[in-house]
């Protein structure tokens, strides 16, 4: 059974009017993709659209269908010029996507595990990445580059940060409307105070991060519930999107992520050995006497 039903049927019946308007035949390929092939060659995510579908009035469909379609074809058509460094670089960003989206013919680098963080351009129409082939004609380092992108990302401003019950878990959101929430992955430590034993992170999509520093002390049951918890909502919160990033669990220390590969048993969530076998030492670790 189709899992969308008449919802998916009149999306890409959108998306068809729109290219075959646009010059553009249109065909369903694997990866829940829409290929349109005319003047170029370009993909549209149905996944996304979807999710983007989901915040708005369905008679607002048409319009967010034309809007998103002919933004992606007129980013193609008709491409910036970015022999001008001393431009181009205000429009830098590094954005974060999932590992899939590298085609080889990005500048990208690994962010974390099935993540990578790419060079995109940001204008006020669309956001664009950035190919090795442009890289290669500025006179600017590849890490140099990146370091401009995450630059320009801090400048844009901080997300909002706030605590929440997430559950029976107290932790800390992340949230920002806007396509570089998850950038500031590589500057967490500034937004939470994130100890020794590290933090549970999930970054579900492009506007959301959600932490759970554990503190010295911690009880083990306290971080496998907060574990439980983040999991559960980083599967909802990337199922919803838009822009979804990854579904997984993250342990973030010493300013690495590692994947924390869990599964259920029943009701439970498992956690991997090696992590739990540094959760015991938590709550015989002694607290420090207060002054």
């Amino acid at each position: 059974m189709n899992r969308y039903g008449g919802d998916e049927t009149a999306l890409d019946s959108f998306v068809v009017l729109v290219a075959e308007n646009l010059g553009y035949a249109c065909r369903r390929v694997p990866g829940d993709v829409m290929l349109l092939e005319g003047a170029n060659r370009l993909h549209v995510s149905m996944r996304n659209l979807r999710q983007l579908a989901r915040l708005v009035p369905r008679d607002d469909w048409p319009a967010l269908v034309a809007d998103h379609v002919s933004t992606i074809v007129t980013a193609i058509e008709e491409p910036l010029d970015l022999s001008d460094f001393e431009l181009a670089q205000h429009l830098l960003r590094t954005r974060i996507y999932p590992a899939e989206a590298d085609n080889g013919i990005l500048a990208a680098r690994p962010f974390a595990p099935g993540l990578i963080e790419a060079v995109v351009v940001d204008t006020p129409t669309t956001v664009r990445t950035v190919t090795i082939e442009e890289r290669a004609g500025w006179p600017v380092s590849g890490d140099a580059l990146f370091m401009l992108g995450r630059s320009n990302v801090r400048a844009d401003g901080r997300l909002q940060a706030e605590e929440h019950e997430l559950g029976a878990a107290r932790v800390t959101v992340l949230q920002g409307w806007t396509f570089y929430a998850a950038t500031h992955l590589a500057w967490l430590e500034e937004y939470l105070c994130i100890g020794p034993y590290g933090a549970l992170v999930v970054a579900p999509n492009r506007s959301l991060i959600v932490a759970y520093p554990i503190q010295p002390g911690a009880c083990r049951d306290a971080v496998v519930t907060a574990a439980t918890e983040l999991q559960a909502q980083a599967h909802q919160a990337y199922e919803e999107g838009p822009g979804s990033l990854s579904p997984h669990l993250f342990w973030r220390r010493a300013g690495t992520f590692t994947l924390l590969e869990t599964r259920y048993d029943g009701d439970s969530l498992i956690l991997p050995p090696g992590f739990l076998s540094v959760l015991p030492t938590l709550a015989a670790e002694p607290r420090t006497p207060e002054a």
